[in-house]
């Protein structure tokens, strides 16, 4: 059984994280090029991330969500 704080709910699958920065980075006026300027990664990455590509490498993904603004968050385990 899984739980979250109220107002939280959890990403199931890359199409909704990529929705989520998407929907983050375009309500700050910025572009995938700004976006991807900023974390040193390539524009292609940017725009396959959003899209919900499965290869993309977590690390870089951090990164992407770390720079607009986006924190995840995982419950305490036993």
């Amino acid at each position: 059984m899984s739980t979250s704080p109220a107002n939280l709910t959890p990403i199931n699958n890359t199409t909704e994280l990529g929705q989520i920065l998407r929907s983050k980075r375009k309500a700050q006026g910025l572009t995938q090029g700004d976006v991807a300027q900023h974390c040193g990664l390539s524009l292609r990455f940017v725009s396959e991330v959003e899209r919900g590509k499965t290869t993309a490498e977590i690390g870089k993904v951090l990164s992407l969500l770390k720079a607009v603004g986006v924190d995840l968050f995982a419950s305490s385990r036993d």
